[in-house]
């Protein structure tokens, strides 16, 4: 674990592109044989998994962005929706309101459970501030004029909206003993106290893709079978395991 005042290094955008991967590759690795020592299926996992991986912000912010196919007001029913946010915002029990409480049943150890609404613009912006200290934002922006979202929906002709969920965790965050849903006894925390833990990182990222499945079922599209990846909380917290002690090396 490194001391709390060391420095990220960027790799190049964080943990959002291949570069680093491929950094990593002995000279005699296939990728499959690159994607089996991450843990990762095939190498089609391993890119859908580096495409939709934590964009570091600061050494406390995660940030994960999803495309969907739906304008900015289609998806924000995936808020809205009480029976379509349940499945995939940890269970979300809630009043939508500025200055409602929420209350995340479903979530695992390290995710802040419960706390209150402190902003909301319909169809644009919903933050959460957790009595942690934490803080979640979930901001829908319109992305049907992107080249980038295009090839990411590459069958759809109407609208696309970039959904962007941040997580930023409290400066006195702590790495939690076990996850639920893993096997892992412990999950590491590689930046310190008051930085994320690999299973916080896996946990968003899971949501973060559930949201965009449902979104591509709601509009019956395919969903690439690869990003199936981004569903598996333990391929997830491997994947993490290994990327997140280089973000945070000194």
């Amino acid at each position: 674990m490194v001391a709390d005042d060391a420095q990220p290094v960027p790799l190049k955008g964080a943990i959002t592109n291949l570069n680093w991967f491929d950094a990593q590759r002995k000279h005699y690795e296939t990728p499959d044989q690159i994607a089996r020592r991450f843990k990762l299926p095939d190498d089609d996992a391993m890119r859908a998994f580096c495409h939709g991986a934590a964009s570091m912000q600061d050494r406390r912010t995660a940030q994960f962005i999803r495309r969907v196919p739906c304008a900015p007001d289609g998806a924000w029913r995936f808020l809205a929706d009480t029976a379509r946010v349940r499945q995939w915002l940890f269970g979300v029990e809630w009043e939508l309101r500025p200055g409602g409480t929420f209350r995340l049943p479903d979530a695992d150890v390290g995710i802040a459970a419960q706390g209150s609404i402190a902003e909301l613009h319909p169809g644009e912006v919903l933050e959460l501030a957790a009595e942690d200290g934490s803080i979640v934002r979930f901001e829908f922006l319109d992305a049907s004029g992107s080249a980038r979202a295009r090839r990411d929906i590459p069958n759809h002709a109407g609208a696309i909206t970039e959904f962007r969920a941040t997580n930023r965790v409290p400066d006195t965050a702590g790495v939690p003993a076990r996850l639920r849903e893993t096997t892992a006894e412990q999950i590491a925390q590689p930046g310190g106290t008051g930085t994320h833990c690999v299973g916080v990182i896996a946990a968003w990222h899971r949501a973060a893709s559930l949201l965009q499945k449902l979104a591509f079922e709601d509009a019956n599209l395919f969903w690439p079978a690869e990003q199936e990846i981004g569903l598996n909380i333990e391929a997830l917290v491997a994947a993490y395991a290994k990327l997140m002690p280089a973000y945070y090396k000194a």
